[in-house]
């Protein structure tokens, strides 16, 4: 906890703010991130962006939760300790499921160039084609800006409703991802 507390404290380098664009007919989402330099920065700096999905259902046995607090011998853990083990799929909702990154898990290399100034901003877009089995009105697109040793530095989230009120910026075009498959997919 005490490490959690001392990172929040910590003025982040760059502030990110997601627009878009959405069309419902073909589930193209077009995706700007623009960060926005609020220190000067060095180094390997990166960018990624994650597609989201909350409220995740399913009725096969992949979607039932293995369930350790089963019995209450861990302790209370919000009604899980009265769930079985493992909680049937019908009991379960899943938030936050990964569904796409772009362009990988570290992120476009040097993103920011070498080194970034106060007040210089970098807008990316990304593209995506979500599946038909994804439900649009819970996606989460989140803007994600690593830093130089590779860890998460700050990020920015938004609903496609938020993203597209916010507007999409035209930016440098990261990455089309129009081939998602679901890995995995009962």
């Amino acid at each position: 906890e005490s490490n959690v507390l001392s990172q929040v404290q910590v003025a982040p380098k760059a502030f990110v703010v997601n627009g878009a664009t959405f069309d419902s007919g073909t589930r193209v989402l077009t995706v700007s991130v623009t960060a926005t330099m609020q220190a000067n920065i060095s180094g390997n700096y990166r960018i990624a962006c994650a597609i989201t999905e909350d409220s995740v259902t399913g009725t096969a046995s992949t979607y039932a939760q293995h369930n350790y607090y089963s019995g209450g011998s861990l302790g209370v853990m919000g009604g899980f300790e009265s769930l079985p083990n493992p909680v049937p799929a019908a009991q379960m909702s899943y938030n936050s499921v990964a569904r796409a990154i772009t362009p990988n898990f570290a992120g476009l290399t040097n993103a920011f160039g070498t080194s970034a100034t106060t007040g210089q901003t970098f807008t990316y877009n990304f593209v995506y084609t979500l599946l038909s089995t994804w439900d649009s009105s819970q996606i989460h697109i989140i803007g994600i800006v690593i830093d130089s040793t590779g860890k998460i530095h700050n990020t920015g989230s938004a609903t496609i409703a938020e993203a597209v009120s916010n507007g999409f910026v035209p930016g440098t075009l990261v990455q089309s991802t129009s081939g998602i498959t679901e890995a995995n997919q009962p």
